[in-house]
């Protein structure tokens, strides 16, 4: 009983419009407003996101390092 607590409560979270404009959006074309629960999400999917997600923070990381290595 408690998961399908949890589950109506993870549906109910939407993402408030911000304007008009993205209300508009949201009515006629369709975006989407839930927030992403990580952890519903295939294994392969998730593992491709924080694959993606650690290169991207190195490769920022040895840029800033490379950056004030200019300047020495």
């Amino acid at each position: 009983m408690k998961q399908n607590d949890e589950e109506v409560k993870n549906e109910s979270q939407e993402t408030p419009s911000f304007n008009s404009v993205t209300d508009h959006y949201k009515n006629i074309i369709g975006v989407p407003t839930n927030k992403v629960d990580m952890k519903k999400m295939p294994r392969a999917l998730r593992f491709f996101g924080y694959f993606v997600f650690a290169i991207m923070a190195a490769c920022s990381f040895i840029f800033i390092i490379m950056y004030l290595l200019q300047f020495l």
